[in-house]
């Protein structure tokens, strides 16, 4: 792997822990999230526009945005469950661990990537070093198993991560980065919104309430997901040699730059588990590099 993919990659994942912790910061609340993530495409809208005009648009690119779009509204969807009737600190690692692991299988499956023997070690390390950061309730291991028993919903999303991590690793290529996510996300909203209007969970004067009251945040977490995100799509989009296996798995050092965030500006505690989380992924994504 180039130096410049690698760092690419090292600098989407300090980017992620950033939204992230100011989705920590409002755990209780997922319509910040949504909110934020509307408000911020929205604003955007207007450059991808102009970006078109300039240099057009390529039409192959629809169908990736369609397939991607829908799998990130089901992504998001199955967040604000999570949000609800889970454990926001298991169900995290469960859903980017298993991300990262079918990622890892998937890419090398239908993508035909080569993955080296150092790099599949480094993988199953960061693997390894996500879960870590779910022995929060201890290290009772029939406690622990009991708690990873009950996140299916964590686990059926790290399904829709590899998926949406596939098509764009193929998509990304017909389209300007910012073009490619901006139409992403409007797309995913586009669904996800009225499904949750309908529903009742989310109506659109409670997004308003909810920019009214942290509008900020909202902001913080919808600009940060679009600079995280759109980083990857740069790789992929003009490295053709770039690997989704291992930008995916280098990404997740992300729950490190996120631990670190929280142990200084959240005063959380930095447990053994965290600590041992911390250096587990910080080694994977050396070996990775090194592979």
């Amino acid at each position: 792997m180039s130096l410049t993919i690698f760092l690419l990659a090292i600098f989407s994942g300090a980017l992620n822990s950033t939204w992230n912790f100011f989705i920590k910061k409002n755990a209780s609340d997922y319509s910040v999230m949504i909110t934020g993530v509307c408000v911020a495409n929205l604003t955007v809208l207007p450059i991808t526009i102009l970006i078109i005009g300039l240099h057009g648009f390529d039409y192959h690119a629809i169908p990736f945005l369609i397939a991607t779009g829908a799998i990130e509204a089901v992504d998001f969807y199955m967040l604000t469950i999570i949000y609800k009737v889970s454990d926001i600190s298991m169900a995290y690692p469960v859903s980017r661990g298993t991300g990262v692991m079918l990622t890892a299988l998937f890419s090398a499956l239908i993508l035909k990537e080569h993955i080296s023997g150092i790099a599949i070690i480094g993988i199953i390390t960061v693997l390894f070093g996500v879960f870590f950061f779910a022995l929060n309730k201890g290290t009772n291991p029939k406690m622990i198993w009991e708690s990873l028993k009950a996140q299916k919903l964590a686990l059926i999303k790290g399904f829709t991560i590899v998926a949406y991590t596939l098509v764009d690793r193929v998509g990304a290529k017909y389209a300007n980065p910012l073009v490619y996510f901006n139409f992403k996300e409007v797309v995913a909203m586009s669904l996800l919104i009225p499904f949750l209007a309908h529903g009742g969970t989310l109506t659109f004067r409670h997004m308003k309430e909810t920019f009214k009251n942290h509008g900020k945040a909202a902001l913080a977490i919808g600009y940060g997901i679009i600079c995280s995100y759109v980083l990857i799509l740069i790789i992929y989009n003009v490295f053709a040699e770039a690997k989704a296996s291992y930008v995916t798995v280098i990404r997740e050092s992300a729950v490190v730059f996120g631990a670190l965030l929280g142990f200084i500006f959240l005063r959380e505690k930095a447990t053994p588990n965290k600590i041992a989380g911390i250096l587990t992924i910080v080694l994977g994504v050396i070996l990775i590099k090194v592979g």
